[in-house]
């Protein structure tokens, strides 16, 4: 009794493993290694479309036949390799099958399957000589893949599913082609190790991208972050967004794309520029001058950091433009600004502050030698030789005033003044000079 109702129970479970596979739409088929024989239930005869009723064996031989030429060479090496390790001895490698491939149906028309078998082996260690396995239509889903991966190919950036799961592990289970154009790198290298994306963002931005990750996983806001990334032997700025969700173990997947921003950042970069420069001279403007001499009166006050001022105006400019024209007086004050670019040092600031007015700002400089640089300015400038459009030649001057920063100067106006008032002794001694406050 107790052996027919572990028939019975066998029986349940067989007829109950039958109907899940059905439910499935996989197949199920069975291989003797030895014989080379290829069996498969009704499922597995529908999808290779044989009549209902067929009843024969297909050899492996035959099935080999069906797939697609583009596939059949890796499908003959995979075949081979289950037959070469399915040998009757302990120690012997599991058997394991596992293709993707087209498959010509019996009515001549061509579906993609996915045929697999896990690796097993028998009670006493032997790789077995039957393998039994399962096959599924992926027809609708491969083509689906290929139509996403078109579009993926279209839109301009990388669109990626990034999965973070709850032991802080990580991988892209999906990134587009696209991928190398942002990182140097292949989607199939990216799905083998997903650190080399990392290892491509610059380690300026790095810690803000994990930062901005780690923050989106934990409140399950949209992760935006703009960075670096190195490709093409240069460095591109990106745009990441995601929008996130929480997965069924406690990880976090990302649905997003990044976009190239480098046109953004280039725009935001001239506004910048535009913003604190002179657009006829391309020096420093007024409010961007008085910025940097706050920021070195508080060094000074802070690591006792000295630092001079020079005041400079060009010498009798408004006769320039009145006689020469104002595109004439436009050369000079460029010319002026080419000799500051000539002379000065790099920590140097140079800067317009309205008219014919200039200012510098010569940090770690006394006034010794601050009032040097000065009257290598002006003796280079005196030098220099114009014409205007008649083609007359002129000369034009300047004066300066120098002035050092004290204990004093609480506030960068005084020292500014100072180094006015110097320039002012300057003119009333006759132009052309520097003076020293």
């Amino acid at each position: 009794m107790e052996n027919d109702s572990g028939n019975a129970d066998h029986l349940t479970i067989t007829r109950a493993l039958k109907t899940v596979v059905s439910l499935t739409g996989v197949g199920v088929w069975e291989w003797d290694i030895a014989q080379g024989a290829f069996r498969g239930d009704e499922q597995v005869i529908k999808i290779i479309g044989l009549p209902i009723d067929y009843t024969g064996c297909l050899s492996v031989r035959s099935l080999t036949e069906r797939v697609h030429p583009e596939e059949r060479d890796v499908f003959a090496a995979a075949v081979t390799h289950v037959e070469n390790n399915s040998l009757d001895s302990p120690g012997a490698t599991p058997a394991h099958f596992d293709q993707k491939y087209r498959l010509r149906r019996d009515d001549g028309t061509w579906i993609w399957v996915h045929q697999r078998s896990e690796p097993s082996s028998d009670r006493y260690g032997h790789a077995p000589q039957r393998l039994m396995g399962i096959l599924e239509d992926i027809t609708e889903r491969y083509e689906q893949r290929l139509r996403w991966e078109k579009l993926a190919r279209s839109v301009p950036g990388v669109i990626h599913t990034f999965l973070l799961d709850a032991e802080g592990r990580f991988h892209f289970p999906f990134i587009s082609e696209r991928v190398y154009d942002f990182y140097g790198v292949t989607p199939e290298e990216v799905q083998r190790d997903a650190s080399i994306v990392f290892a491509a963002i610059h380690h300026d931005d790095l810690d803000e991208v994990l930062r901005t990750i780690q923050q989106s996983a934990e409140t399950l806001d949209n992760w935006v972050c703009e960075y670096r990334a190195y490709s093409g032997g240069r460095w591109l700025w990106v745009e990441g967004r995601a929008i996130p969700e929480r997965t069924s173990d406690g990880g976090t997947l990302w649905h997003g794309l990044i976009t190239t921003i480098e046109e953004r950042k280039r725009l935001e970069q001239e506004l910048r520029q535009q913003s604190v420069t002179d657009a006829l001279t391309g020096l420093y403007n007024r409010r961007h001058l008085i910025h940097c001499l706050e920021e070195e009166l508080a060094r000074f006050h802070r690591y006792g950091t000295p630092f001079s001022l020079v005041v400079i105006d060009l010498d009798y400019f408004k006769q320039v433009n009145d006689v020469r024209g104002h595109m004439v007086g436009d050369r000079v004050l460029k010319a002026l600004a080419s000799i500051f670019e000539k002379r000065l040092r790099a920590t140097d600031i140079a800067g317009r502050t309205g008219g014919e007015e200039f200012l510098l700002i010569l940090p770690s400089t006394l006034g010794d030698g601050a009032e040097r640089i000065a009257e290598t300015l002006r003796q280079d400038f005196a030098a220099m030789t114009f014409d205007d459009e008649e083609g007359r030649l002129f000369h034009a001057t300047l004066s300066a005033g120098v002035s050092t920063v004290s204990p004093g100067c609480a506030r960068f106006h005084l020292i500014w003044a100072q180094a006015d008032k110097a320039l002012y002794q300057a003119k009333m001694s006759g132009r052309n000079r520097v003076c020293r406050e």
